[in-house]
């Protein structure tokens, strides 16, 4: 079975396998030890703080196998992007070139370099080890942080988005890199995403193209990667698609993988989740599988586990309520799986 909680100093090791594992292009989790130091560091003290409202906090969880007591997963959500820098991406939009001379009248895809998404709630990191990609664990995994997020409102914004992996190859090659951002930045791909997951982003802002970029004026293998998805994250992406997520025509600056948005209140587990009281099973549930959730803060716990929803509140297997740390008349939060 699986439980999510939140990332401590000594998940580090895990953390560093798992992105290595990651590979390239998922920026928001380097295979940097010193970095992924500083994520644990950051969630860590955001969950020791009273929060008013979103600032600058972060929140990682990993994703613990407790059959071996193995850490085979993990995921994270920043309260709010562009606090200290902008957070870049790109909007497609349309440019109009007419000629009432030639009756002419065209309309232009363009990419135009925007910081839209500065001052929003971003989901991150969704990264789980190839022999663990069920969808149990990744459903667990991905809408754990929606139960963190229903459970403490104040400390995000009313409007989320989520990064989806763009095209890329193994060996780091991107074609929509290729064709713009290496001119720019006079550096492959990989590198690139490698500097903007470990170091200050200012460079972003310094080096890219202020214009607008149309689209035609692309190779055609760039022009044909604006906007896809990663065969690898096909699966994560289905799950927030599931939802309620939307594209609404903002893709990465480096690979052009889309970004994904929603208004909170209008995604499946936050509207579905229930609090209520554990009630203990004298025999094994029969019920429907259903995420779990309890602990305050630095104590969350999610898990999924079959339970029967009753009048008086959610019956629970005894090894479920031991893996929350929970017993008979504890507050829980749950949603079916």
């Amino acid at each position: 079975m699986y439980l999510v909680r939140p990332a401590d100093f000594a998940d580090l090791p895990a953390l560093e396998r798992l992105a290595q594992q990651a590979g390239i292009g998922i920026t928001n989790f380097p295979a940097n030890r010193e970095r992924l130091n500083d994520k644990i560091a950051s969630s860590r003290r955001s969950l020791q703080t009273d929060v008013v409202q979103p600032g600058d906090e972060s929140y990682l969880f990993v994703l613990v196998d407790t059959s071996k007591d193995q850490i085979v997963g993990c995921c994270g959500i920043d309260a709010m992007v562009g606090v200290d820098t902008p957070f870049y991406s790109y909007r497609i939009d349309e440019v109009v070139h007419a000629s009432p001379q030639l009756q002419i009248h065209n309309r232009i895809p363009a990419l135009f370099l925007c910081h839209d998404y500065s001052g929003t709630s971003r989901l991150i990191a969704l990264v789980v080890d190839k022999a663990h990609q069920n969808n149990v664990a990744m459903s667990l995994l991905s809408r754990a942080r929606l139960l963190f997020i229903a459970r403490y409102p104040e400390r995000f914004t009313k409007r989320l988005f989520a990064e989806l992996r763009g095209e890329s190859d193994k060996k780091g090659y991107s074609a929509f890199w290729d064709a713009l951002g290496k001119h720019f930045f006079t550096m492959d791909f990989k590198k690139a995403d490698y500097l903007s997951g470990v170091s200050n982003k200012n460079f972003i802002a310094e080096l890219m193209p202020r214009y607008p970029i149309y689209v035609p004026t692309l190779p055609e293998a760039a022009q044909e990667a604006i906007g896809v998805i990663h065969e690898n994250s096909d699966q994560s992406a289905e799950i927030l698609l599931n939802e309620g997520f939307e594209f609404r025509g903002y893709v990465d600056i480096f690979d052009a993988g889309p970004s994904i948005e929603a208004r909170t209140e209008s995604l499946h587990t936050i509207t579905q989740q229930k609090m209520d009281k554990a009630l203990s099973l004298t025999d094994t549930a029969k019920g429907p599988m259903h995420l779990i959730s309890a602990g305050h803060l630095e104590h969350f716990r999610v898990t999924a586990a079959p339970a029967e929803p009753q009048v008086a509140g959610l019956a629970l297997e005894k090894a479920t309520q031991e893996r929350l740390g929970i017993s008979s008349g504890h507050r829980i939060q749950w949603v079916a799986l």
